[in-house]
């Protein structure tokens, strides 16, 4: 058993209010504990989500609503051991992901652009060498670093159409490379350990889990949910954590976290609250 904690977004509410907030969980699902907190000590409530380890697990990178008048998300990060804060960008960017680079000397992150496009960023962790790697007029969404260091996953949505795409790129922007083909969305990049595999989640049909091997092209599909949808899956060692309402009947507003191993087999329920809970990182 894998004793690092899981941690992933908790949408919920308390009667008042609807809101993201971050949670860390054993892989046998005990221990939760809540990460963040609404409301704020002055009754205020804000957005936390989209969690992400650095690469000892010391240093959780997300996206907050907090200290910004127009409730648009910026970088902040928590020191896992004592809980504190510190923000990492400010400004307009509503940032809706971010990722390490494999040696956590900088972030990757989808921010908006001067046209209000998301667009693909980065920027070191000094605070320096902030730059825009990918232009519309596509959206492009999710990044995530190769453990190998070389390439950046991402998903593009091309214009005028209701699909959207995973591709990869090295981490100044060149070298773009498409990996899916079926014309229908594509969602939630997450690397294998060794950077060989990306698992995602597809639309096609009921919504799923596949695996592409990025150097061969080779594709796994994962067995379909026989009701609600699959999303969001997070790769470690020879599991993957991932999304799922397929035990929440009629409710799409509901999601629980599962585990299973790579070859999609002994799927255990870890969170069980009725709330949607999606996955961050493991």
């Amino acid at each position: 058993m894998d004793h690092a904690q899981i941690i992933f977004t908790r949408f919920n509410g308390d009667g008042m209010e609807m809101f993201n907030d971050l949670y860390a969980v054993d892989p046998d699902g005990k221990n939760e504990t809540r990460l963040t907190t609404n409301p704020g000590p002055k009754g205020e409530y804000f957005d936390n989500a989209a969690p992400r380890y650095n690469k000892d697990r010391t240093l959780i990178a997300f996206v907050s609503t907090r200290n910004h008048e127009k409730r648009l998300y910026n970088i902040f990060l928590m020191d896992r051991a004592t809980g504190k804060t510190a923000q990492i960008t400010h400004g307009d960017l509503n940032i809706s992901s971010v990722d390490w680079s494999a040696d956590d000397s900088a972030l990757v992150f989808a921010g908006a652009d001067k046209d209000g496009l998301q667009q693909v960023h980065r920027v070191t962790m000094d605070g320096t060498g902030f730059a825009t790697i990918t232009t519309g007029p596509a959206e492009h969404m999710n990044p995530r670093w190769s453990p190998r260091g070389d390439l950046i996953a991402f998903v593009q949505f091309p214009v005028g159409t209701k699909s959207s795409h995973i591709w990869v790129m090295d981490p100044a922007g060149g070298n773009m490379r498409r990996l899916t083909t079926d014309d229908v969305p594509h969602a939630n990049p997450s690397w294998s350990p060794d950077g060989s595999w990306i698992i995602f989640q597809c639309d096609l049909g009921t919504r799923h889990l596949r695996r592409l091997n990025v150097d061969t092209g080779e594709i796994v599909l994962y067995e379909p949910p026989s009701r609600g949808a699959d999303s969001s899956p997070i790769w470690r060692g020879n599991d993957i954590v991932f999304s799922s309402n397929c035990d929440w009947e009629d409710a799409d507003v509901l999601a629980s976290l599962y585990r299973m191993s790579v070859t999609g087999e002994n799927i255990q329920r870890i969170t069980t609250t009725q709330a949607y809970d999606y996955c961050g990182d493991w």
